[in-house]
Formats: structure tokens, C-alpha cells, sequence
């Protein structure tokens, strides 16, 4: 099985036209071209144009990339070079190309290079050894890169443990730190001799592509879990993953191992292709914010890092393994993608606490305002309901009065015919007197129970056309009492009709009459009631009085149900407030005009017709 599974790596290698040497070799010539030797494959190069190579001692003979290959280097058959262990007991760098130093082969006349890698897939160079400056940098980019990507992996994974905690969901923290631990390991496993690891090549090259792998699968979960990737390609990277784990732990050769980490690779590609499709496309269609952006940056790190490799290791190009760099760009776009949604959420989080709390605000003083009314209904509902029973009463009291009256009005002619007649001439001059002050008497209560009747107004709850003049000597009359000592001035047309609810209008003229007698001066006291019509088919009511006045604190509650400048028990604090709801109930507006010691005018403007305006508004 393990052999079939070379085969077809080989095969594809084949397939893609890789070869064993680069068409140019000179000035080497190749002694042995990749033959099977103990446990591995072996390439020997010699060449006897030392001096054409090494012109200056500063210069470096660079050895060319062979992974998982051990160089060695003999100076006119004197070992001047060994990268590392060509029995692979002992692990050595993945990658480093190695390079000697022309200060020590200047002298020579034959140099002999020999590479020996125990992958034969990995059994090809695409360069033979050449001469290059001492400060090219292979070194640094093949070895100390690698161990500086594993430690700022290593940084990341501990920032996404304790600067995400608590703030999005475990599984991507988890995602996240796995990712970069993994991918780490990775890259400290490619040169992990430099590490002071001494385990076998064929073990650090198994946990080295297992975490790999797992590393790329966590960044390919992390997205899964955003909903930017498909399930056909996510399955389907699953599904190659963990076949490429299975065959990498169990696999007894380094081409059994590579077999499985080269399984998964176009599946991983087309995953890492479709999330950069799908950011780009969300951007133009949502526009790129900074998650956006950076979504796509960490993308782009891992895309291009991954198919350089790809290409790399199947001998496509000759270029640097890069997806140490790439996992850390990767990794770290992604957590500042992660960052910036973080924030993001937090603002907009804060704008819904910022609007629930207006909400509340407004709905708290929308119940306050409610309440307030409640309140303020229930009053009136109470004082209606007092008024409606008092208004029950008066109207039986009057219907009593009436009928006593009416015995009294049958009984006082016929009586008075029958004294007058028995009586002598000198008493009849006081006679006639007595019964006329019983005639006054009875027509008086006659007309205090016909007021009476029309102020209570039972029967009477409908809107009306109401004679004004008649309605206030209603009033006038019942408060006659309170009235002797005041003068009265009525200016209003006999004719001069409102249509209105009659009892409302006359609770509102009881109430300004009552309050203006309460605040009159005890000798020359002056109530003045005037009515007419004014612009806006609109009549103007007009109560004045020449009493106390009011100040401003005063006047400015005076409509406030309960409020009263009056002692204990001389008023409720109703009386106005009742005024006020009369008005409005009748569509019309009440002003208040009032200077102390000078008197207080009560200006009342409402429409004629009330049923008509009613019809208008709800229209």
C-alpha cells in the first residue's frame, strides 16, 4: 500500500515535468545521480575549476536546497562541511541550503558535493552549488526566519487565549490558539537541530506536517464558523485532512509522509481561494471597512505563502518556504480582523444600550405622563360623578319643591278671595300686603327651583343650542344669596345662542362666579359677565371681578387640580381645574388676566357651534 502511494507522488512529479538536475551544471560533473544508498537517496558532484569559482576569500560557495537533505563537502578529499547526521537518526534543518566559506577551498584543486536525502520525492535540485556574496542571507531566510515566525506564533496564540477571552466565543479562541500554536511548532520543527532537538528525521517530519495540517484546519474552521466558506469545500478539506493524518502518523517512509501532507494541499487551496472570493465580494457588495480588510490581508498572507510552497516542494520554482511568514501575517491579520469586529460589536453595543436607555427614558415618561393623566381623569371622573349625584338630588329636591309649591300657588288665590270677602274694610290694606309678600315668595322659590333645575341639567347631557343671558341668570339666580351685597353687571344680547353641553357651561359660570364672590371686597364689590362673537365663528366670555388679584406664583397653578389659596375647609382646589376641563371638553381655550389688588378677568374663547368644530377635527 505504502508503495502504491509512492508511486503516485512520483508519478505525479513526473507528470509535471519536474527533474532530478538543472539542465546547466558546469563546472560540476555529476559522479553518481541519485541512486538508492543505505537509507536514502544520493547526488555526487565534482569539479576541478575551484579557482574559476572562488575568486575572493569573502566569497561563499552556496549549496543548493534539497529538502531534508545532508550536504557534505570535500576539499581535495578533505571534509570541510557535514550540514547534519546522512543516517537521519538525528533530525536536521528542513531547508537550510548550506554554504562554505572560499577561504577554505581556494587552495583546492578538486572539490567534491555530495547531498543525501532519505525522501525520494525530494531526490532533485533545481541549481548546482555557485558562488555568491558572504551576506546573501540564505541563512537568515532559511533557518532564523523560521524560528522567528515559531516565537511571534507562539505570542499570538497566548494574545488570543487572554485578550479574547470573554469577549467572543470559545471555539474561536480555541480555533485561533490551536492555529498559531500548531503552525509554531511547525516552523520551529523545520530547523529544530538548531533547537537542540536530536530525535529522528522521520519523527520531526511527522509531528512537524501533522501540526502543520492542524494549523491550517483551525484557520480553515475559524471561517467555517463566520459562514464564509461553502460545505462542498469545507467537507471536502475535512475529509483530505484527515485521510493526510491518518497516512502521515502511520506512514514508515519519508515519501509515505509526504504523500499525506501533499493529499490535502489543492483541497486547502480551493478553501483558502473561495474565503478570499467570498471577503472580496462581501466588500464591494457591503464596502470595506477595516474586518473586511484585514479578513482579507490575512487571507492573501496564507494563499500566497501556501501556493509558493506547494510549488516549491513539488519542484515547480525554486524559491523560499514561506509559510512559516505567511502563518504568522495570516495569524495576525486574522486577530486584528477578530479585533476590530470585536470593537465593532462594542460600538454597536453600546449604541443599543445608549437607544434602550432613551427608550426607557421615553417610555418612563411616557407611563409618568400617563400616570399623571390617570390621575388627574380620576379626579375629574370623581367630581363628575359627584357633581351627576348632586345633580340627582337637586333635580328630586326641585321636583319636590315644585310639587309643595304648586299646592301652595292652587291654595293662596281662592284663600285670599275667601278673606277678603270675611274680613273688615280696615284689615283689607294689610291683608292685600300679607298676601302679596306669599305671592313674591312662591314665585321666588317658583324661580330659585327653575334655576335649580336648569343647572343640574339631568336630562341634559347633550350638546345643545343654549341661550347664554338665560343660562347665567340661572346661575345669578341660585347665588343670589351671596350676591346681595354685589353689584352685577350682565352685558350679553338676549339672543346670543351656543351650542354646547349646558351643564359644563354652567359648572364653568358657577365656579368663576363663586371664586370672583370669594375674593371681593366687603363694600363695593363688582362682577361684570360679558359675551359676544368674535373672529373664527368663535364667542368670547368675559368674567371679571375688582377683587384681591393674584400674584404670578399665584396664577401660574391656579388650574392644578387641589391647589387653593383658601383656608381648611373653605375649598377644595377643584373648582377652576373643573373650569379648565369644561373648556377643553367644549374645543375652547380659557386665559386668565389678574394684577393684585386690582381684580382678576377670566377670558374664555370657545366655537359657536361645537358639533360642527367636533365633525372638522376628527375629519
Amino acid at each position: 500500500m505504502q508503495e502504491f502511494l509512492v508511486s503516485i507522488l512520483l508519478g505525479f512529479s513526473s507528470f509535471l515535468g519536474v527533474e532530478s538536475l538543472p539542465r546547466d551544471i558546469s563546472p560540476w560533473k555529476i559522479e553518481t545521480q541519485w541512486i538508492r544508498q543505505d537509507n536514502g537517496w544520493i547526488l555526487e558532484a565534482t569539479t576541478t575549476k575551484v579557482s574559476e569559482l572562488c575568486k575572493n576569500n569573502d566569497d561563499v560557495l552556496v549549496l543548493p536546497q534539497v529538502i531534508h537533505g545532508i550536504h557534505k563537502v570535500f576539499s581535495d578529499g578533505k571534509l570541510v562541511y557535514e550540514s547534519g547526521d546522512d543516517s537521519f537518526q538525528k533530525t536536521s534543518s528542513f531547508y537550510n541550503r548550506g554554504s562554505v566559506s572560499c577561504k577554505y577551498l581556494a587552495k583546492a584543486e578538486t572539490l567534491s558535493w555530495s547531498v543525501k536525502t532519505y525522501s525520494h520525492y525530494f531526490a532533485r535540485v533545481n541549481e548546482m552549488p555557485h558562488i555568491t556574496s558572504a551576506n546573501s542571507g540564505f541563512y537568515f531566510i532559511d533557518v532564523i526566519l523560521n524560528l522567528m515566525s515559531a516565537g511571534s506564533l507562539f505570542i499570538l496564540s497566548l494574545f488570543s487565549l487572554f485578550i479574547f477571552k470573554g469577549r467572543v466565543s470559545n471555539h474561536y479562541i480555541v480555533s485561533l490558539a490551536i492555529g498559531s500554536i500548531t503552525l509554531g511548532i511547525y516552523a520551529a520543527l523545520t530547523s529544530a537541530n538548531y533547537l537542540g532537538i536530536k530525535t529522528e528525521m522521520l519523527t520531526v517530519h511527522k509531528i512537524a506536517d501533522v501540526c502543520a495540517w492542524v494549523g491550517s484546519f483551525c484557520y480553515v474552521y475559524f471561517f467555517r464558523k463566520f459562514n464564509f466558506l461553502g460545505k462542498i469545500e469545507y467537507y471536502s478539506f475535512v475529509i483530505s485532512f484527515i485521510l493526510a493524518e491518518i497516512i502521515i502518523i502511520f506512514g514508515t517512509s519519508a515519501d509515505v509522509v509526504q504523500m499525506g501532507s501533499t493529499l490535502p494541499m489543492p483541497f486547502a487551496f480551493i478553501c483558502l481561494i473561495s474565503l478570499l472570493a467570498h471577503s472580496i465580494y462581501n466588500g464591494f457588495k457591503a464596502g470595506f471597512d477595516k474586518h473586511n480588510v484585514l479578513g482579507i490581508i490575512s487571507l492573501i498572507s496564507f494563499v500566497t505563502a501556501g501556493c509558493n510552497d506547494l510549488l516549491h516542494l513539488m519542484g515547480i520554482i525554486d524559491s523560499y518556504m514561506l509559510m512559516p511568514i505567511g502563518s504568522v501575517a495570516g495569524v495576525f491579520f486574522l486577530a486584528a480582523a477578530v479585533n476590530q469586529d470585536i470593537e465593532k460589536t462594542y460600538i454597536q453595543r453600546d449604541d443599543l444600550v445608549d437607544n434602550l436607555k432613551q427608550k426607557v427614558a421615553e417610555q418612563t415618561q411616557h407611563l409618568s405622563d400617563a400616570l399623571e393623566q390617570l390621575k388627574k381623569s380620576q379626579v375629574d371622573l370623581v367630581q363628575s360623578a359627584r357633581l351627576a349625584s348632586l345633580g340627582t338630588l337637586s333635580a328630586g329636591i326641585a321636583h319636590e319643591i315644585n310639587n309643595a309649591i304648586n299646592y301652595v300657588n292652587g291654595a293662596v288665590i281662592p284663600l285670599e278671595r275667601k278673606v277678603m270677602k270675611s274680613i273688615p274694610e280696615s284689615d283689607r290694606v294689610i291683608t292685600e300686603k300679607l298676601f302679596a309678600a306669599i305671592k313674591e315668595g312662591t314665585h321666588l322659590t317658583v324661580e330659585i327651583v327653575r334655576s335649580l333645575r336648569n343647572f343640574t341639567g339631568l336630562n341634559q347631557a347633550k350638546v345643545k343650542d343654549v341661550n347664554l343671558k338665560e343660562t347665567i341668570t340661572s346661575v345669578l339666580t341660585i347665588l343670589k344669596s351671596k350676591l346681595s351685597r354685589t353689584e352685577v353687571e350682565l352685558n350679553i344680547e338676549d339672543d346670543l345662542v351656543l351650542n354646547c353641553y349646558q351643564v359644563g357651561m354652567n359648572q364653568i359660570f358657577m365656579n368663576l362666579v363663586s371664586n370672583a364672590i370669594d375674593v371681593l371686597p366687603e363694600v363695593g364689590g363688582k362682577i361684570s359677565i360679558c359675551a359676544k362673537f368674535i373672529e373664527n365663528d368663535e364667542i368670547e366670555l368675559r368674567v371679571s371681578d375688582n377683587g384681591s388679584g393674584m400674584p404670578p406664583e399665584v396664577k401660574n397653578r391656579i388650574f392644578d387640580a387641589f391647589y387653593t389659596t383658601k383656608g381648611v375647609g373653605k375649598g377644595t382646589g377643584l373648582g377652576l381645574h373643573i373650569v379648565q376641563k369644561e373648556v377643553e371638553r367644549h374645543a375652547g381655550k380659557i386665559y386668565v388676566e389678574s394684577e393684585v389688588n386690582k381684580g382678576t378677568t377670566f377670558i374664555i374663547r370657545i366655537p359657536k357651534n361645537l358639533e360642527t368644530n367636533t365633525i372638522e377635527e376628527a375629519a
